[in-house]
């Protein structure tokens, strides 16, 4: 039988021109075949798109800190001033935000003798033993650029930039992180990590330490703090936050250090994301806070000063960190086999694919969501095909909405497309819909569809949105509601992701993870209520709707229709 299926995972390539020519137009004008308006149901699709078709892809496819280990902190920085002596003095920390640029605090721009650091030490957590100096970079500082509304008796813009004399380079050991856009912290604990004193009235760690610490609300750190108001005249501002964590915090020695946490980008890579810069705070004991200042604030000013971007899609798409930690992901870069996936276009002037996704369910009919096509005074005007061959524009001529669709509602949220042209099934190829009624319950895991920054091979910093895959799984701890009549299915997903790397393809439909010239289906629609890659997956279940639609595409009828050219 030919639902009796083994499912397998999305194959995890981008795939390219596959080598075949071209032999017959990607669109027609004409019907495919004599039967095409003889069809009854849609049934037959696995023999029509997939058993005896030509393969289309051809033949290839601080305080209470523990011990840091080597590259768990690539992008720590250890400043230092070199005595007549020769000895270099570690003073402060920082953190590599690109090759050439070192963020620290405002503060740690000269010592107690108004003298300016002149090395960094990158890539080193034992700076008092010959154990890591085979990864170790020891680099000159070309200058140092502090915040021009920086004043030394105040603690209010305690920010600073430090150009390197040479760039660095990338390692297991050494590599730039990403700073947090965000204006809200992230909700997690917090990492600090330095070579500051490991107690009150102790010496310098000369071991790189890590602490974790959680967020403290601004009221409450006022109430803690002993505030001079000559240095601070306006309390504690938006651009700082505080932090403090069970028998642990930054110390002195730790100043102008990071503090940030570690997110997922697309693939596993595991991406430190700096959130704020350790400034100043109370004696370094139990129960002691810090307050650091919020990196968010100065993103503008750190692009204008290095002439880079610094976009969370730059940061983890055009640099190369050799070594890099991993860890596993249900979030991954690559489509699958077959495109079944195709994006909706409203200006075809300022054409944007990854609005909205729809997928290929005839020859000329894409599913969708209600609330893609109705959000909009005007309905989607094109659709736009992407194949090995080449990229083709097809005019929507219809558009139609699940009669018991209601705006602002999550159920129901249904829609068909119709173009003007039909498809080629030897290049373009339909998904078949999962019918639960005849099929049985949904088997193996469902692919989600989303999108992201992705360097192009040519361009490593020419960034374009690439397709991504998110797996969901069961869903025994995942509810959306005890109606049993709702169409809504959840699917358990919980990944901690850097910002701005992956958003959720609304419209788009999830799939099984079909092998080659093997039947693809779809379950559903992405539904809206999905937050986002790294939350539960949600989805509006297509074998109710499943009667609506054939009466639409095989029973011609059109009296659902809320949209027509």
């Amino acid at each position: 039988m030919y639902h009796v299926l083994q499912w397998f995972s999305v194959c995890l390539v981008v795939l390219v021109n596959c080598g075949f020519a071209q032999e017959a137009p990607l669109f027609f004008d004409q019907p495919p075949d004599d039967d095409y308006y003889r069809r009854t149901n849609m049934k037959d699709c696995p023999k029509r798109f997939y058993w005896g078709r030509n393969d289309p892809l051809g033949g290839g496819g601080g305080y209470g800190g523990t011990r840091v280990l080597r590259g768990e902190f690539q992008h720590m920085v250890a400043l230092g001033w070199t005595r007549p002596s020769g000895k270099i003095d570690y003073l402060c920390g920082g953190s590599l935000i690109t090759a050439a640029f070192i963020l620290t605090a405002a503060h740690c721009s000269v010592d107690h003798d108004n003298i300016p650091p002149d090395t960094v030490r990158i890539g080193d957590t034992d700076l008092g033993s010959p154990e890591d100096d085979e990864f170790a970079q020891q680099i000159a500082i070309r200058v140092i650029t502090v915040h021009p509304q920086y004043r030394g008796s105040r603690k209010y813009f305690d920010i600073a930039l430090i150009e390197l004399i040479k760039p660095a380079k990338f390692s297991a050991a050494v590599c730039a992180a990403c700073l947090w856009h965000e204006e809200e912290l992230p909700g997690e604990r917090m990492d600090a990590v330095g070579f500051g004193v490991t107690g009150f009235g102790e010496d310098l760690s000369p071991t790189l330490q890590r602490v974790q610490l959680d967020r403290i609300a601004l009221t409450r750190c006022s109430e803690r703090l002993t505030i001079n108001r000559r240095q601070m005249p306006e309390g504690l501002r938006y651009d700082q936050f505080c932090a403090a964590g069970n028998n642990m915090d930054t110390c002195e020695g730790d100043s102008g250090g990071p503090i940030g946490v570690k997110r997922l980008d697309v693939g596993g890579d595991i991406i430190s994301v700096i959130v704020g810069i350790v400034s100043f705070g109370t004696p370094c004991t139990a129960g002691s806070m810090g307050v650091y200042t919020r990196v968010a604030a100065y993103i503008d000013w750190l692009e204008r000063e290095t002439n880079k971007s610094l976009s969370y899609g730059a940061c983890t798409k055009g640099i190369y960190c050799p070594g890099r930690l991993k860890n596993g992901t249900t979030v991954l870069y690559g489509r699958g086999f077959y495109r079944t996936r195709y994006g909706l276009i409203w200006d075809k002037e300022e054409p944007s694919e990854f609005e909205c996704g729809a997928t290929l369910i005839d020859y000329k009919f894409l599913l969708t969501s209600a609330h893609c096509v109705t959000a909009r005074r005007e309905h989607p005007k094109y659709v736009n095909f992407d194949s090995d061959l080449g990229t083709e524009r097809v005019a929507i001529t219809d558009v139609y909405v699940a009669p018991r669709y209601r705006p602002g509602r999550p159920e129901n949220d249904i829609a068909l497309v119709k173009v003007g042209r039909f498809i080629n099934a030897d290049y373009f190829r339909p998904v078949c819909l999962w019918d639960r009624r005849i099929l049985g319950e949904w088997s193996g895991v469902p692919v989600f569809r989303a999108y992201g920054p992705f360097a192009r091979s040519t361009d490593p910093l020419l960034l374009v949105n690439g397709t991504i895959t998110i797996r969901g799984s069961n869903g025994r701890n995942c509810r959306i509601t005890n109606d049993p009549a709702s169409d809504l299915v959840c699917y358990n997903n919980n990944v901690n992701m850097m910002p701005g790397v992956c958003s959720v393809d609304y419209g788009a439909s999830a799939v099984n993870g079909s092998i080659r010239m093997m039947p693809a289906y779809t379950f559903g629609v992405i539904s809206a209520m999905t937050k986002d890659c790294g939350s539960n997956l949600i989805v509006t279940d297509i074998t109710p709707h499943i009667d609506w639609i054939e009466a639409i595409i095989v029973g011609r009828r059109d009296k659902v229709h809320i949209f027509s050219d």
